[in-house]
C-alpha cells in the first residue's frame, strides 16, 4: 500500500508540531506564576500574556462569575504585546463588559459547562457585539474549578471568520482547567493570609498580655528578696559600679564551672558571650541601665566548659538606683532554653521541608493533568512519523523531513518525562547502559547548549563502563549538569565531561546512607567558571534553592539530578571553590560482565498478522492511527471511543474478537472496569492496556496489577504491533 505524503499534509503536521510547542510553553507560564506574589488581576494578566505570546489569536479576555453575573477582570490584544516587548509604559484603555448567564455566548458557555464556538460572528445570533472591535470568530470557555464548578469564562478573538481549528478548542479546554485550579488556590492562599493575619494579631495580643503578667510576677519576685531557691534557673544580683555578683548554683549546672569560677568570669561576662551576639547584649543591657526600657530580656549563645554554645534566655531590672538615677543593684534569672531553640529549629527546617514537598507535588499534579492528553497528541504524531519513514525510499528527502519530525517530537516527549520523573510518576526503563556511547549519543545536544565562547571537550575512558539504569534518565542528568557548567561561565571558559572508574569505600558510601563499596562508573562534568563557597555546595541539591536571577532558574535542576542518581543506587560528589571552577562527579555502580548494547537499531518493518482487535481509545487521532495501522498489517478493527461503547461492541462481536486493546482512563467506564465486564462473558481474551499517563497506574486510578500487559504512550508503531503480536501469540493461561 503505497502512502506518500503530500506537500500539505506535511506543512499541516509541521504546522502542529509548532502549535504543540507553543502550547507546551502557554502551559508552562501558567505553572510559573508565583501566586504568593501577585494579586488575582495581576495574576490574570500575566496568564493571559502567557497564552497571547504563545497562541495566534488577535485579543483575549477573561470574566469572572459574581453574583451570577460575568464580570470583565481584564483582556489583551497584541498592542498590549508590542507595548511589552518595547518595554512601551503607557496606559490603554480596554473596553470592559459584564454579562448576566444565558446572555449571549459567553452566558451559553456557562449555562452548557461546555466551550462554545462562534465560527462566523456576523452570522451567529448568539454573538454579541463588542463595540470598537471588529471580531471574526470568537471561542468561549468555561473556567472550572474541582468538582464541575464554573468560575467564569476565557475569550479569545480574531477579525477573521473560521479562523479558529479544533486543535485551538483542545488546548483552551486544557488551558482553562489549568487556569481554574491556580483561580482556586490564588483564593485559598488569600483566604489563609487573611487567617494568618488574623491569627498573628491574637498571638500578639497573648504575648503582651503574657508581658504584663510577667511584669506583676517579677514585682512579686522582688518581694521575696529576688531569690527563690529549688528553680531551675540561675539568679543573679549585680552592681554595675563595682561589677560584684552573686549567683545562684544553677549557674554552675548550666554551663560546667564550679560557681566561684562563674562569679569570677561572670565578672568578665562579655569574653562568654558568643561574638555574635555581644553587641546586641551590651545594647539592650545599656538601654535598660539608661532608663530607656524598663526590663532587660535577650536570648543569647554563651559558651559551657565542653565548648558546646548555651542558648541563655536572661532577664532582669535595675531595683536600686541613687538619687541622681544611676543604677546601684540588679537582679534577674538565667535560663537554659537550647532545647527549646533547637526544638524550633528542627520546627522551622520541617516546615521549610513541608514547604518544598508541596511545591514539588503541585508540579507533579500539573504534569500529570497535561500528561495525558500531551501523550495522546504524541502518540499521533510519531505514530504518523515512523509510518512515513518506513514507507519512504531510504534516500527520500521526505523521509529526512520525518525524521526531523520524529527527533523533535522525542524531545517535546521528553519534556512530560523530566516532569513526571521529578514528581515520581513516570515509570523507568532500566537496562544495561554504555556509559561513553550514551555520552557520545547526546554530544551534539549537548555542544547546541554550549555558547561559542566556551570550549567543550570529552575525554572519555578507554575501558567499556557499563551499568544498570535508564539512558533517558542519564542524558538527563548530563543537560542539566551542563546547562549548569555554562551558567557558571558568564565570560566563557572550558567544559569538560570526562569518565572513568573509581572505587568507594566505606568513608564515601556509608555517610550517605545507600550504595556498597566497590567499583564504579564515574562522569564528571567539569567548569572553569566562578565556583562555589561551602554554604552553597551544601545547599545546591535543595529543592527550590538556586544562585540564579530571578526567572532564570527554578531551583529543580540538581534536585532532579541527586534524585535520578540515588535512585540509581548511585552517589554525587562535588568539588568547588569560589574563582577556581567546580566539578560535579556522578558515581554509578558499575557492572563488569558484559551487558546488553542499547544501539539505534535499524527501524523494523511493520509486523504483520490476522485476528480481529477491539480497539477502545477516547482521543480520536490515536484511534485513527491505531485502525489505520494495524488495517495495513492485516488485521480486522472494531473501534470505540469510550468504555460503554467498547461493551456494548464486545457483546456484538464476542465471538470474532481475538484481543481487546484499551486506554486506562475513558469517558464512561475506564479499561479495567470494561475488562472485567467482557472477562464474564469470555474468561479467555486477551487484553493490552495503554496510557498517556503513568501516573494513572502509579496511583491506582487504572486500578491496574502487575498481571496485565501496559504500554505507555508514546509508542512507535513497530514496537505497538510487536507488542500486540506477542499477546496474540502467548498460550491462554486457565
Amino acid at each position: 500500500m503505497d502512502n506518500q505524503f503530500s506537500k500539505s499534509a506535511f506543512t499541516e503536521l509541521n504546522d502542529r508540531i509548532i502549535g504543540l510547542l507553543d502550547s507546551f510553553s502557554a502551559l508552562s507560564t501558567l505553572s510559573s506564576l508565583d501566586i504568593r506574589r501577585l494579586d488575582a488581576d495581576a495574576m490574570l494578566k500575566e496568564a493571559l500574556m502567557g497564552l497571547m505570546e504563545n497562541m495566534d489569536m488577535e485579543r483575549c479576555s477573561i470574566f469572572l462569575l459574581e453574583d451570577d453575573v460575568l464580570v470583565n477582570r481584564g483582556g489583551l490584544d497584541w498592542e498590549d504585546i508590542l507595548a511589552r516587548e518595547s518595554k512601551e509604559c503607557r496606559p490603554r484603555p480596554f473596553f470592559f463588559m459584564n454579562a448576566s448567564i444565558g446572555e449571549g455566548i459567553m452566558g451559553l458557555a456557562v449555562v452548557t459547562k461546555s466551550l462554545q464556538h462562534c465560527r462566523d460572528c456576523a452570522a451567529d445570533a448568539r454573538f454579541m457585539s463588542y463595540p470598537g472591535y471588529p471580531i471574526g470568530s470568537l471561542i468561549s470557555v468555561p473556567i472550572f474549578q474541582l468538582g464541575g464548578e464554573v468560575l467564569g469564562v476565557l475569550n479569545v478573538s480574531h477579525p477573521l471568520p473560521n479562523f479558529f481549528n479544533e486543535w485551538h478548542e483542545r488546548l483552551l479546554m486544557v488551558y482553562c482547567n489549568c487556569l481554574g485550579q491556580l483561580i482556586v488556590n490564588h483564593r485559598l492562599l488569600s483566604h489563609m493570609d487573611v487567617e494568618v493575619e488574623k491569627r498573628t494579631g491574637q498571638l500578639v495580643r497573648a504575648l503582651e498580655e503574657a508581658r504584663a503578667a510577667e511584669k506583676v510576677l517579677r514585682e512579686r519576685e522582688e518581694q521575696l528578696n529576688l531569690v527563690l531557691e529549688g528553680s531551675n534557673d540561675g539568679f543573679w544580683d549585680w552592681s554595675p559600679a563595682s561589677r560584684e555578683a552573686r549567683l545562684s548554683p544553677r549557674w554552675a549546672g548550666i554551663l560546667g564551672y564550679t560557681i566561684t569560677e562563674v562569679e569570677e568570669l561572670f565578672r568578665q561576662g562579655r569574653l562568654l558571650i558568643h561574638p555574635d551576639d555581644a553587641t546586641d547584649v551590651m545594647k539592650h543591657l545599656a538601654e535598660h541601665l539608661e532608663g530607656r526600657v524598663c526590663q532587660y530580656s535577650i536570648e543569647y549563645r554563651m559558651r559551657a566548659r565542653s565548648g558546646e554554645w548555651k542558648w541563655i534566655l536572661d532577664r532582669g531590672k535595675v531595683v536600686e538606683r541613687d538619687l541622681e538615677g544611676r543604677p546601684l543593684r540588679m537582679a534577674g534569672t538565667m535560663t537554659d532554653v537550647t532545647d527549646r531553640r533547637r526544638a524550633e529549629e528542627d520546627k522551622t527546617q520541617l516546615e521549610t521541608q513541608l514547604h518544598h514537598s508541596q511545591k514539588m507535588e503541585a508540579i507533579g499534579q500539573l504534569a500529570g493533568g497535561v500528561a495525558h492528553e500531551f501523550n495522546n497528541i504524541m502518540t499521533a504524531i510519531i505514530g504518523y512519523g515512523h509510518l512515513l519513514v518506513m514507507k519512504t525510499d531510504e534516500n527520500s528527502q521526505l523521509r529526512h523531513f520525518a525524521s526531523q519530525i520524529l527527533t523533535s517530537a522525542e524531545r517535546a516527549s521528553g519534556l512530560t518525562r523530566s516532569l513526571l520523573t521529578f514528581s515520581r510518576k513516570q515509570i523507568t526503563n532500566p537496562h544495561h547502559v554504555v556509559v561513553n556511547e550514551t555520552i557520545e549519543k547526546i554530544g551534539n545536544l549537548l555542544s547546541r547548549l554550549i555558547r561559542e565562547d566556551i570550549e567543550f571537550r570529552t575525554e572519555l575512558s578507554e575501558e567499556r563502563l557499563t551499568v544498570l539504569a535508564d539512558d533517558g534518565q542519564i542524558e538527563q542528568v548530563l543537560m542539566n549538569l551542563v546547562t549548569n557548567a555554562r551558567d557558571a561561565m558568564p565570560g566563557g571558559g572550558a567544559l569538560i565531561i570526562s569518565t572513568g572508574i573509581a572505587t568507594l569505600g566505606e568513608d564515601t558510601v556509608k555517610p550517605r546512607g545507600k550504595g556498597t563499596v566497590g567499583e564504579y562508573a564515574r562522569i564528571s562534568v567539569t567548569d572553569t567558571g566562578i565556583g562555589m563557597d561551602g554554604k552553597t555546595r551544601e545547599k545546591i541539591f535543595e529543592p527550590f534553592f538556586t544562585t540564579k536571577e530571578p526567572g532564570k532558574g527554578t531551583g529543580l535542576g540538581m534536585a532532579i539530578v541527586y534524585g535520578i542518581v540515588r535512585e540509581q543506587g548511585g552517589h554525587i560528589g562535588v568539588l568547588s571553590n569560589p574563582g577556581a571552577g567546580t566539578t560535579v562527579s556522578v558515581y554509578l555502580p558499575l557492572i563488569r560482565e558484559e551487558g546488553t548494547e542499547r544501539g539505534v537499531p535499524p527501524r523494523p518493518a511493520l509486523k504483520t498478522g490476522t485476528g480481529t482487535l477491539l480497539i477502545a481509545e477516547d482521543d480520536d487521532d490515536v484511534r485513527r492511527l491505531d485502525r489505520e495501522l494495524f488495517e495495513e498489517c492485516g488485521y480486522t478493527v472494531i473501534e470505540a471511543a469510550n468504555g460503554r461503547e467498547a461493551l456494548d461492541l464486545f457483546l456484538e462481536h464476542r465471538d470474532a474478537i481475538d484481543l481487546v486493546m484499551f486506554d486506562v482512563i475513558m469517558p464512561k467506564m475506564n479499561g479495567r472496569e470494561v475488562f472485567e465486564e467482557i472477562r464474564k462473558i469470555r474468561s479467555d481474551v486477551k487484553v493490552l492496556f495503554t496510557s498517556g499517563y503513568t501516573g494513572d497506574i502509579l496511583n491506582g486510578k487504572g486500578d491496574m496489577g502487575k498481571d496485565f500487559d501496559f504500554v505507555a504512550k508514546p509508542i512507535p508503531p513497530g514496537d505497538l504491533l510487536a507488542k500486540v503480536r506477542e499477546v496474540l501469540d502467548r498460550p491462554h493461561v486457565c
